[in-house]
């Protein structure tokens, strides 16, 4: 893993958003942001 993403998965982190690391051919790292928002459901 470079420098570069690991400063990407800490910068998506301080933000309270999660990271998901997927594993690549030939030993590349994907990082994969999760976002969680409400969802609207029906009508109050």
């Amino acid at each position: 893993m470079t420098e570069q993403t690991i400063r990407a998965i800490e910068a998506i982190l301080s933000r309270g958003e999660r990271v998901e690391l997927l594993a690549g051919p030939g030993g590349e790292v994907k990082v994969l942001r999760i976002r969680r928002e409400r969802v609207p459901v029906g009508e109050k």
